[in-house]
C-alpha cells in the first residue's frame, strides 16, 4: 500500500468537477491541456538530450494574445516544478543578457524563461548559451515568442500556440453561463 500511495503521488491531480476542467479559474486553464501537459513534462523530465549538460530549450511560440505568458505562468506556478528548480528567472529579450553578469552566484537547477519581441542576433545568442552550459545539470530554458524564427534556438521540439477555436469559445461560453445546466 505504501508504494502504491508513492506510484499515486507522482500522479497530476484530477478535478471532480468535468464542465470548468480547462477553464483558467481556481488553478484550471481552459483549452490548452495537452499543452500544458507538454510542457511539465520537458520541465519535469530528468534526462540531458545532447550529453553535453546544456540545458534543454523549449521554445513555445504563438500569435498575440493566444495565451503563451498565460500557459508559462501556469505551468511555473505548479508545485512539482517549484520543488524542482532552485530558482525561476524571467527575462525580456531586451535585458537577456545582463544574466552574463549576475547569473554567477547561480547554484543547482534554474528555469530561464525569456520572452522575446524581436530576433535576436544569432553571436548574442551563442554567448548566452556558452554561459548556460555552465549552469546546474538538469536546469532548463522556455523562449516566448511570437516570432516562428525563434524556434531554432530550441533543443526540442516547439509548442505552437494558436487562437482557440469558435467551438472551444463556444463551449466556454455555455459553462459559464448555464454552468452544468442543460442550455436547453
Amino acid at each position: 500500500m505504501a508504494e502504491f500511495v508513492v506510484l499515486l503521488g507522482g500522479c497530476e491531480r484530477m478535478s471532480r468537477r468535468p464542465y470548468d476542467v480547462y477553464l483558467y479559474t481556481e488553478n484550471f486553464m481552459f483549452g490548452r491541456h495537452a499543452e500544458k501537459q507538454k510542457l511539465l513534462i520537458f520541465l519535469l523530465q530528468h534526462n540531458d538530450p545532447h550529453g553535453d549538460h546544456a540545458p534543454a530549450i523549449l521554445p513555445v511560440i504563438g500569435g498575440a494574445s493566444v495565451g503563451k505568458k498565460t500557459l508559462v505562468a501556469h505551468v511555473c506556478g505548479d508545485e512539482r516544478v517549484h520543488s524542482r528548480f532552485s530558482s525561476i528567472l524571467h527575462l525580456n529579450g531586451d535585458s537577456f543578457m545582463r544574466i552574463l553578469d549576475n547569473g554567477r552566484s547561480m547554484f543547482g537547477m534554474v528555469l530561464v524563461v525569456i520572452t522575446f519581441a524581436s530576433d535576436i542576433e544569432d553571436d548574442d545568442w551563442k554567448k548566452f548559451h556558452s554561459f548556460v552550459i555552465t549552469m546546474g545539470r538538469g536546469s532548463k530554458i522556455i523562449i516566448i515568442s511570437r516570432l516562428q524564427r525563434l524556434a531554432r534556438f530550441g533543443s526540442v521540439k516547439p509548442i505552437f500556440l494558436t487562437v482557440l477555436s469558435y467551438d472551444e469559445l463556444r463551449y466556454l461560453l455555455k459553462t459559464l453561463v448555464f454552468g452544468s445546466v442543460d442550455p436547453m
